[in-house]
């Protein structure tokens, strides 16, 4: 068995960011304390624990789950090709867990209730603070509850199966909702205008994104701590209640989920064996060094100076910036304690640093999936319920980006967070709101269709570039073909971009913190290349990144990049001078360092190619430059890292590996 190929992307509470906290939580609220767990025995007794009635047995085997699923903070492996065992035993829990819960919100039991009983069994297990266990649990549980009351399709296997949606299919974690069959109806292709242009002038643009800008950072303040984020004022040091060896741990843990004539059962008798070998090799736990004044390494969000900092240094570096793109990701990883006002007053802070330093410098931006409260939650426009609704941050945005809007811009935009308007002559960006089609979005099982609105409009706004003979820039927070975004999103955004490959010049895109890059290829002939999109990587060291910003140079003629830099700085060089400002410096000159003639997608596409076979120097590069040569990430990037960051470039219809396959076996077969 490869152990590197078991160990699961999915954590249990001790990191549980970005809404995986609410289903850990309740994942271990009831059982029996027998060995062999069945998923209708979960489920009777989950119903149990939502209405407080658990005996002392059951108390038992609630930590003896806690034991099988835990997997702490700093083990955290955020790598989409990590999917084999936990994934399917994950799976088998939630849906038992879903179940229990639709159960007792048809059976009218109160959301108070439901609370109360969740947060009592998350204290008791004492993982992470209180303060998590109340914040996520209250914050999300009133929008379920609202889904499942009023989506009589909405079924435990569908809420599973989006919610734990890999990069792989996996075959034990699937749902069966007709209603995620959709497409989008595609244009005729039709002769594309002429326009001419204003300007010879190539344009340049600063690229900046995922800022997580955390207003409460505390430079020396405790960076490992008993909670999903840390590094911020009045944080404790973690509780090192388990003990965690990948090597030891994750086959011992495997060997919990059994098949009985198909059907699966959860072994707990596993938890006995897990507590005998951590025991026996249980160290004594060093005080973890303190969070640096810069940032930090670790699960920690970016002080404001740090923000400014970067802000600055492309103002004064950089003389000729004509646009900036902005991502998103403005709000902090802390989502169990965000409000309303908090990411009203960050958000303001974001666009007025840039106001006051770029002064009329058009800031063109995308919404990430953070600034929403509760964090990743975008309703459908028809949801209007106070706590409920996300007009109040389109309405929001709107009044802080205004100033860069057409009129027209900011009406779509309060609608439904998009919007598309003419930059330049010739050019139109359009700012698409994938987080609707994000797998942690709970309103996308209560309504799929609303992710198809969104590119039915994109379609239209493309359709009306191309007979413009505009050409467009699409904004994206969470790039194409990623496992965060549902399936039949991807599909249909990569038959978007073959339809108008004519029309879309440049994608630019955030959400992975990591410097990548994606090709699109056609539908008719897989071997052929013909889009790109830029992912901008992160103005934040979350999580193992060094800090950066691009800046992208455009033909005038096309708007198509002409030419990507990557500026970034050492985060450990830093933090030892934390009286001085960072060591800015280039990473790299896209062109130069990779020796292609353009950024075209042929000339990527046979890059990519050659990092597998003649040139295989520079798949170490692109595995280096990955992290922007983080000091905690790329000295430990394997072969089977290297081929996990190619097979991001390839991938951008989830689940369609081919091409993947392909790159895996020429890396592998050549020398």
């Amino acid at each position: 068995m490869n152990v590197d190929r078991v160990i699961s992307h999915f954590s249990l509470i001790h990191r549980c960011v970005k809404m995986k906290v609410l289903f850990c939580i309740f994942v271990v609220s009831g059982c029996v304390a027998t060995n062999s767990l069945s998923i209708d025995g979960l489920t009777n007794l989950f119903i149990r624990a939502g209405k407080n009635k658990l005996n002392q047995s059951d108390w038992g085997t609630i930590h003896d789950l806690a034991e099988i699923l835990y997997l702490p903070q700093d083990n955290f492996v955020n790598e989409e090709t990590r999917v084999a065992g936990r994934s399917n035993l994950f799976c088998v829990l939630c849906r038992s867990v879903f179940s229990a819960f639709i159960d007792l919100v048809n059976a009218d039991v109160k959301d108070e209730d439901l609370v109360d009983s969740i947060v009592l069994i998350c204290n008791s297990l004492s993982i992470v603070s209180p303060n998590v266990c109340h914040g996520v649990v209250l914050l999300n549980v009133p929008i379920l509850s609202y889904i499942i009351r009023n989506t009589p399709e909405a079924e435990a296997s569908t809420f599973c199966s989006v919610f734990f949606q890999t990069a792989i299919e996996t075959e034990n974690c699937r749902y069966n909702d007709e209603r995620f069959d959709w497409e989008v109806e595609l244009p005729p292709r039709g002769e594309i205008s002429k326009i001419s242009y204003d300007s010879r002038k190539p344009l340049t643009v600063a690229i900046i994104t995922d800022a997580h800008i955390d207003p409460l950072y505390e430079e020396n303040g405790v960076a490992d701590c008993s909670e999903p984020t840390c590094c911020r004022k009045g944080q404790t040091s973690r509780n090192h209640k388990y003990s965690y060896n990948p090597d030891r741990d994750e086959y011992i843990i495997l060997r919990s989920l059994n098949f009985d004539n198909g059907e699966p059962n959860i072994d707990v008798g596993v938890a006995k064996t897990l507590r005998e070998v951590r025991n026996v090799t249980r160290k004594s736990e060093r005080l973890a060094p303190p969070a640096g004044y810069w940032g930090d390494y670790r699960n920690c969000d970016s002080p404001l100076w740090a923000y400014d900092d970067l802000v600055d240094r492309i103002h004064s570096s950089h003389k000729d910036i004509d646009i900036i793109y902005y991502m998103g990701d403005t709000i902090d990883h802390h989502v169990w304690e965000t409000t309303y006002e908090l990411i009203d007053e960050v958000n303001q802070y974001l666009v007025n640093k840039l106001r006051k330093t770029f002064g009329d410098v058009p800031v063109i931006a995308t919404i990430g999936n953070h600034e929403s409260q509760p964090t990743n939650q975008f309703a459908p426009e028809r949801i209007t319920q106070e706590k409920l609704n996300t007009t109040w941050l389109y309405e929001s945005l709107a009044r802080k980006w205004g100033v860069y809007l057409t009129e027209e811009a900011k009406a779509t935009l309060r609608r439904q967070g998009d919007f598309s308007m003419v930059l330049r002559p010739g050019l139109r960006v359009i700012s698409l709101n994938t987080n609707i089609a994000y797998k942690n979005n709970w309103w996308v099982v209560f309504d799929p269709l609303d992710a198809k609105t969104h590119l039915d409009w994109l379609v239209n706004e493309l359709y009306k570039a191309e007979k413009a003979g505009e050409k467009v820039h699409i904004l994206t927070h969470i790039p194409p073909g990623v496992h965060d975004l549902v399936n039949p999103w991807t599909r249909e955004y990569n038959r978007i971009v073959n339809r108008f490959q004519q029309t879309i010049a440049a994608e630019f895109n955030g959400h992975t913190h990591t410097d990548e890059f994606k090709i699109f290829y056609s539908i008719e002939d897989k071997d052929i290349p013909i889009a790109v999109s830029w992912g901008g990587g992160s103005a934040s060291a979350y999580t193992k990144n060094n800090v950066n910003y691009k800046i992208v140079v455009l033909d005038p003629n096309n708007y198509n990049p002409i030419s990507i830099s990557n500026y970034v700085y050492n985060l450990t060089e830093a933090n030892l001078t934390p009286n001085r400002r960072p060591h800015w410096f280039k990473l790299y000159d896209f062109k130069n360092t990779y020796g292609v003639k353009d950024l075209s997608p042929n000339s990527l596409n046979e890059l990519v190619y050659s990092m597998v076979t003649d040139k295989k120097y520079l798949l170490d590069i692109y595995s280096a430059f990955y992290s922007k040569l983080s000091d905690a990430r790329w000295p430990y990037c394997s072969n089977d890292c290297k081929i996990a960051n190619i097979c991001r470039i390839v991938v951008t219809v989830l689940f369609d590996r081919k091409k993947c396959e392909e790159l895996t076996k020429l890396f592998y077969s050549t020398k």
